[in-house]
């Protein structure tokens, strides 16, 4: 333990020190998300729809269901981008191999890697939900606390294994990233980051049913919006531990499997 605590505070320290020299680039990303929430805000006073199937449910308007979808969805986002980011500079710096090469376990690498992105991820997706409580006046006070904060982890482990797989899709193809390409914006579409899914074609809403982030955002609004308790919850908690438990061991065995191919073929230090 006290090992796997060390490497995890130097590869922290490695990427603080690295970010540290682009606080413009922090601080942009947060302005532009809380302009974000300004127009939602403002197209929120706009939407009144009483009775609405889609936000009906959740018991409040437009803007606090949107303040939630975007806010979580622009940090799952985060998870699905930054083991692929991660590889592709490492590559391109010319680290990859002796990083991948060393006593350290491929995976263990590429987990480390993204420890302060998650904490910087963090820090904005509570910086953008106090916006939305401080600026707009969101009432979070009836938020279910425990149940929220297992599904954000069981998200969490959702979204990491599909950051694996675009980490091992970067270390086989090179360049082009296919998993974030469809689950990025597309997912965010048909999740209803933005909008209720229940006002989508009927054929779009089919395809939502394959999307974890719907999942994650319908279970994340009733525990935060409405204080929903685990088994009002349990449909989409239920698919979202199922998802975790398959793609967490099988995205660590396939980004294994490509490092072990790129070792033998010796195409590591290729990009």
């Amino acid at each position: 333990m006290r090992a796997f605590l060390y490497k995890a505070l130097a590869f922290i320290r490695r990427d603080f020190r690295i970010e540290s020299g682009y606080q413009a680039a922090f601080i942009m990303g947060l302005v532009e998300s809380l302009m974000l929430l300004v127009i939602l805000h403002f197209l929120g006073q706009l939407i009144h729809v009483p009775g609405s199937t889609g936000l009906g449910k959740y018991g409040r308007g437009y803007f606090p269901f949107a303040l939630i979808g975007v806010a979580f969805a622009r940090y799952f986002d985060l998870m699905l981008r930054m083991f692929s980011e991660s590889i592709r500079t490492a590559q391109v710096t010319g680290c990859l191999e002796a990083m991948l090469s060393s006593q350290t376990s491929a995976i263990t690498v590429v987990t480390m890697s993204s420890f302060y992105s998650l904490l910087s991820g963090g820090l904005q997706l509570v910086m953008i939900l106090l916006g939305g409580v401080l600026l707009f006046g969101v009432n979070l006070g009836t938020m279910n606390v425990p149940a929220t904060l297992l599904i954000l982890l069981l998200s969490i482990g959702i979204f990491v294994g599909f950051g694996v797989l675009s980490a091992s899709a970067i270390v086989w193809l090179k360049k082009g990233d296919p998993i974030t390409w469809i689950l990025g914006g597309m997912g965010s579409i048909l999740g209803g980051a933005y909008f209720p899914v229940e006002v989508m074609p009927g054929w779009m809403q089919k395809i939502s049913y394959i999307v974890p982030i719907r999942y994650s955002l319908d279970a994340l609004r009733m525990t935060m919006l409405t204080g929903a308790s685990l088994p009002s919850i349990a449909r989409p908690l239920e698919t979202l531990l199922a998802m975790a438990m398959i793609l967490l061991p099988a995205s660590a065995l396939l980004f294994t499997v490509a490092v072990r191919k790129g070792r033998k073929e010796g195409t590591l230090v290729q990009y």
